[in-house]
């Protein structure tokens, strides 16, 4: 059961292991975990500002989006990069959003639960040695 008091990373601490990605706009993926939890909490509105928003220092290649509850339906969202520099905020109001916070991780253009990095790494690791095997497989000297 949901308590709503809590953290939606906790609650969704079950998604460790990204197979899928589902496109979500303009060359954007969301992992599976990331998927469930905008479909459940009405939130694609959060997703839009951690795909779209321009920063000061511009595109990181990781980027740690938190969103916490202020009071009431009031919201903080912040961006911060890999060194600790916060990048983007701004509070919201959010009557959809029911957690207490969400801690998002963008990495290039893909969207991750903190428990799902260490898989997706793995994932594109193994992606990139296939991609990698199949481009020498296609120009091998005979």
């Amino acid at each position: 059961m949901k308590n709503y008091m809590q953290s939606a990373n906790d609650y969704y601490r079950h998604f460790i292991q990204p197979r899928d990605f589902i496109e979500f706009q303009s060359g954007f993926f969301l992992s599976e975990g990331i998927f469930r939890i905008s479909g459940e909490t009405q939130c694609n509105w959060l997703l839009q500002i951690i795909c779209f928003q321009q920063k000061e220092s511009g595109a990181q290649l990781v980027e740690f989006w938190k969103l916490k509850r202020i009071e009431g339906l009031d919201y903080l969202l912040q961006c911060k990069d890999s060194s600790g520099s916060i990048l983007f905020e701004k509070t919201f109001i959010s009557p959809d959003f029911s957690f207490d916070e969400i801690t998002i991780w963008k990495v290039g253009t893909y969207l991750i639960l903190p428990g799902e990095y260490n898989e997706f790494v793995k994932l594109i690791r193994n992606e990139a040695k296939s991609f990698t095997s199949n481009i020498l497989d296609d120009h091998k000297i005979e």
